[in-house]
């Protein structure tokens, strides 16, 4: 079936623009606009199909790959080409290179291809994953072979550990089962104020990382929160050490020696407002003993499932890859 898709989007833009509007209210990331919306244009902008055409498995017919591509040209156009660009999702960690924080990235996910330009698997590991090693974690990768072997070895250990302790804590996260609406919004927060924190760090400002060491405070709080919701508990304020005891009752016991490593509630509200100081180097403890508390509190939510080192092989769309 051939028809002239561009005109046709031209035309029908007002849906565009309509659909557009809802995604803005619904926060929807810009990236995941324009498939959608071909999909609503099809369902609800389209009456009736040129040629006897059904819009029966509509999704995978050719026409329906021309017009995600044309509806997207509309969506570069109209915010600018770099949104719509694909971008490899990681989460964000830090490891000391000569004394100096060093930014590693961990993917989400592991692919392979498993039958060119028609199916891959995709791996959700909880720790390095055999087709990984050190130097995939680093942006740009640092000269490892003139680093001491043993400080090599040190490195390696704590990119292990931190590549582990990060995917886990985000697939439980993702996994945590009868959470109640408020605490399903606080542990759709937690990662985040981690990776705030890791960029505050990276920043080497120390003004700045002191804000970054309150936000690990709120990441652990919250994770703290999320598990006496989940057991039908509660309890408010800052006080970590309050919310630690509240939640061993119903079997959580964190490391006492790691917790004590974090900043008090009142400092750690001084360190928020610029009213108190600390080094990069105590930032960076901070943000590996906060790492270590939420990996070992959210290993406790209870599941109904688990994806930890599941792997789905998939089929590519048909639109994926083409286009601009």
């Amino acid at each position: 079936m051939k028809f002239d898709l561009e005109e046709l989007v031209k035309v029908g833009s007002h849906w565009l623009e309509l659909f557009d509007s809802n995604f803005a209210m619904n926060n929807l990331p810009l990236n995941k606009r324009p498939l959608q919306s071909a999909i609503w244009f099809v369902k609800d902008g389209i009456e009736k199909l040129p040629f006897n055409d059904s819009k029966e498995n509509f999704l995978e017919k050719e026409w329906f790959t021309a017009l995600v591509i044309v509806i997207r040209e509309w969506y570069q156009e109209r915010y600018g080409t770099a949104h719509f660009e694909v971008v490899r999702e990681t989460f964000s960690g830090i490891v000391l290179m000569y004394r100096t924080p060093i930014k590693i990235e961990v993917p989400v996910a592991v692919t392979k291809v498993h039958v060119e330009g028609e199916t891959c698997w995709i791996t959700f590991p909880d720790s390095i994953h055999e087709s990984e090693n050190l130097k995939s974690f680093f942006p740009t990768c640092p000269n490892f072979d003139a680093l001491p072997k043993g400080e090599r070895i040190k490195i390696e250990k704590r990119v292990d550990l931190i590549v582990s302790r990060t995917r886990s804590i985000n697939l439980a996260l993702q996994a945590a089962a009868d959470l109640p609406d408020e605490a399903e919004k606080m542990a759709a927060g937690v990662w985040w104020h981690i990776e705030k924190a890791v960029a505050d760090i990276l920043s080497l400002d120390t003004a700045v990382a002191a804000v970054g060491c309150w936000e690990l405070h709120l990441a652990v709080e919250k994770s703290f929160k999320v598990f006496l919701r989940q057991n039908e508990s509660e309890s408010r304020g800052h006080n970590l050490i309050k919310l630690s005891t509240a939640s061993g009752k119903f079997g959580l016991n964190v490391t006492k020696s790691v917790l004590a490593k974090l900043p008090e509630e009142h400092r750690a509200i001084k360190l928020r407002y610029g009213e108190a100081d600390i080094e990069i180097f105590e930032a960076v403890e901070n943000y590996e003993a906060a790492l270590q508390l939420v990996y070992e509190i959210t290993g406790k939510l209870k599941r109904t499932y688990s994806i930890n080192n599941a792997a789905f092989l998939l089929k590519k769309p048909p639109w994926v890859g083409l286009g601009t």
